[in-house]
């Protein structure tokens, strides 16, 4: 005869771990987040403790809800457990479809599953929820993301493996012993049952915590390599950028490499006829059409009205065709605020990869060849090679500026030329 001091120590013991686990994450989520966001974290864990005390005692409540209620609230738990992963991976919660179909299954299990009824099927609904949900969970994780973190990579096996040991004794409900099934409690039923709720619980807190550490850190690091006027990425973002360009083996480049460094022409005229707030508006158009043309990924804020693309080519014409794109689209663009209205030009320098030139010194080969677009009369492309422009558009350089002898930047001298 079963033991039902055994039962209920077991399951005191497991009410006890969710407890201890609700606090611990309670505490773990409050100082990060925003509230929202933190209560949706926090809902499967809540909903884990009285879902326990009433499964632990369900005289509690009279009339057998203790257990009807019990049972609710642990449905509600995983799928506030797939909620919680879609909020942590930044997706809006879906309260309704996790509310629906576990007041269903309450329904289901007060009429067709009480005792008088067909008492076998009471579990049916039960199990195959919580596959469902743990399967749902799954697929948050299971959906294409770049640089995925390793925790969550972990998360989507966890759910993926609860998730095929629900469905799969779903089926089985009218024969396994409960809590499993709808047969006669086992001892080891019971301690299997509660050892794997607290174990998925544990895993899931551990690593949800996990993640949204990860995440937070991993949006700190855009931030600090995002532009905040552009939304392009910062000088910082790239010397990043630079760095793997010059780690990577030619080989694997996919054509030239090309760097297009443009710079708004007289933008102090616009700054002083019509004000900062205006100018930081051109210099955001300047990144919404280099943006547009090859990618927010690929355009670079290096201070000021400068900026840098990185892209690839596969000829020294297409490098300055797709640079011209770009000088052409800035110049049709209107720049417009409440009460003033202006085109602006930009002035291009293009350099491309050749065997024997660093990253470091392609990105000088460009600033070279802008400064030769500006020499030259602005709003034009140069392409340079090696320091040497090679090729221009739209127009030809005067005579004197087809050689350009390497130089050092100077602001004086970027202040002259954008006077």
């Amino acid at each position: 005869m079963l033991d039902e001091t055994h039962i209920t120590t077991i399951a005191a013991c497991s009410t006890a771990l969710a407890v201890i686990m609700c606090i611990a994450i309670l505490l773990s989520f409050y100082k990060n987040g925003r509230a929202g966001e933190r209560w949706w974290l926090f809902l499967p864990f809540g909903l884990a403790v009285p879902s326990s005390i009433l499964l632990t005692w369900p005289d509690l409540l009279p009339g057998g809800w203790g257990l009807q209620l019990g049972w609710l609230g642990l449905t509600l738990t995983y799928g506030g457990a797939w909620t919680a992963a879609r909020v942590t991976l930044g997706r809006p919660a879906r309260p309704l479809v996790v509310l629906l179909p576990c007041l269903a299954a309450l329904l289901f299990n007060t009429t067709i599953g009480m005792e008088t009824a067909w008492p076998e099927l009471r579990m049916l609904p039960r199990i195959l929820l919580f596959g469902l949900f743990n399967a749902l969970a799954a697929r948050e994780f299971w959906r294409p993301a770049d640089h995925q973190p390793q925790s969550a990579t972990t998360l989507r096996w966890i759910f993926t493996t609860f998730a095929v040991i629900d469905l799969a004794r779903t089926p089985l409900a009218v024969v396994l012993p409960a809590p499993f099934g709808s047969s006669e409690t086992q001892l080891w039923s019971i301690a299997l049952f509660n050892f794997a709720v607290v174990l998925e619980g544990l895993l899931l807190g551990v690593f949800l915590t996990a993640l949204r550490r990860e995440l937070i850190a991993a949006r700190h690091l855009r931030l600090a390599m995002v532009d905040p006027l552009t939304g392009v990425g910062n000088r910082r973002a790239l010397d990043a950028a630079i760095t793997r360009l010059e780690a990577e083996p030619p080989a694997q480049n996919g054509g030239m490499t090309a760097v297009a460094m443009f710079d708004i022409d007289r933008f102090k005229l616009v700054n002083d006829e019509l004000g900062h707030p205006f100018g930081d508006l051109v210099i955001a158009g300047a990144a919404h059409v280099a943006g547009e043309l090859f990618g927010n990924a690929q355009v670079y804020r290096t201070g000021g009205e400068e900026f840098v693309v990185l892209y690839r080519a596969a000829t020294m014409p297409a490098a300055l065709q797709q640079a011209e794109k770009l000088r052409k689209a800035f110049a049709d663009r209107s720049h417009r605020d409440k009460t003033h209205s202006r085109r602006c030009t930009i002035s291009v320098g293009v350099a491309l990869a050749r065997p024997g030139l660093d990253a470091k010194a392609l990105l000088a080969s460009a600033d070279e060849a802008l400064y030769a677009a500006k020499r030259g009369g602005r709003n034009r492309t140069i392409i340079a090679g090696m320091g040497t422009p090679v090729a221009v558009a739209p127009a030809t350089v005067p005579a004197g500026a087809e050689h350009v002898r390497p130089v050092y930047r100077r602001r004086a001298r970027r202040a002259a030329l954008r006077s």
